[in-house]
């Protein structure tokens, strides 16, 4: 019969190289953490894409790493974000199919918290063809899809299942 600490200790060891092919694809590890690279706030993991981007193309590097683009869901959120990942970023949220109409999704569930910039009032369309949006320290501001932002992606943290 092995000793209870050994059975618990080989159980974490496999829990942890439980990775198959790079760090995306790491579906479990030590008590539910993040995989490697991402970093954990309650229960979902954020990742920095490696290069400013359109707004589709940043969406479409968090589908390729099985994520979201961010949507932040309260100012709490927020302040993580930009205190542990960068200050200025694109957020899921545009008025693609309707102007004036903003979409803002955390995958494909609606959010309802806004942070729009008060001082200059945003969403404006100030350039003409502003339909997706950028979080800063500020606050929200619609810009053009064609701007290059950072990117974060959310994904749930992994959950453990015995």
């Amino acid at each position: 019969m092995l000793p209870k600490r050994l059975v618990v200790g080989l159980i974490s060891l496999c829990l942890m190289i439980r990775c198959t092919g790079g760090n995306e694809r790491c579906e479990a590890s030590i008590r539910g953490a993040c995989p490697p690279a991402w970093i954990q706030w309650g229960d979902k993991c954020y990742k920095q894409g490696s290069e400013d981007l359109p707004w589709a193309e940043a969406k479409q590097e968090c589908i390729k790493m099985r994520s979201v683009l961010v949507m932040p869901q309260s100012q709490e959120e927020t302040d993580f974000l930009q205190k542990n990942l960068i200050h200025k970023f694109w957020i899921n949220c545009n008025d693609l199919q309707v102007e004036g109409t903003w979409v803002c999704q955390d995958g494909t569930t609606d959010v309802e918290y806004r942070n729009w910039r008060v001082e200059p009032a945003e969403p404006n369309n100030g350039a003409g063809g502003e339909d997706c949006a950028v979080a800063d320290e500020t606050g929200w501001n619609d810009v053009s899809c064609e701007f290059h932002a950072p990117t974060i992606c959310k994904r749930p943290a992994p959950q453990l299942h015995f």
